[in-house]
């Protein structure tokens, strides 16, 4: 190991060479009974680490996420219009099915006219279309 890649790992992991990972903590342990400046290095990642430990975390508050909140885009329409637009599916759907299933139980008077009793547009129609005159103005 080399003085540069043990001050990479103080600076990734720390000055206490327990918090390092065990495939370097052995090899970081002989550089630092080889070379003296490598003590330096650890006392000075453990004073960042002391000051880190002891920064206090300052409380965003409310205000600070209602100010990220309104930061972002707004939708062009609110989300919860789905909810009463499902409803109106379902009593659609439920209502047709529900005359569906209940319209084949009502009668049908004698007399009463039902759909073949209707003339539909080609009643009028001859069956022989030689009959009619095409005239070529």
């Amino acid at each position: 190991m080399d003085r540069k890649q043990f001050e990479d790992l103080a600076d990734m992991w720390g000055g206490h060479l327990s918090h390092w990972p065990d495939s370097v903590r052995a090899e970081a342990d002989a550089f630092l009974h080889r070379e003296p400046s490598a003590l330096a290095i650890l006392s000075e990642a453990s004073e960042l680490d002391n000051l880190l430990s002891t920064a206090l975390l300052a409380d965003g508050g409310e205000l600070l996420e209602h100010r990220i909140m309104r930061s972002f885009p707004k939708p062009a329409f609110d989300a919860d219009w789905r909810r009463p637009a499902m409803a109106a599916a379902a009593a659609l759907v439920i209502g047709l099915a529900g005359g569906y299933a209940g319209g084949g139980f009502v009668p049908v008077q004698a007399g009463d006219a039902t759909s073949l009793d209707y003339a539909d547009a080609f009643d009028g129609l001859t069956e022989d279309w030689s009959s009619w005159e095409w005239s070529d103005a």
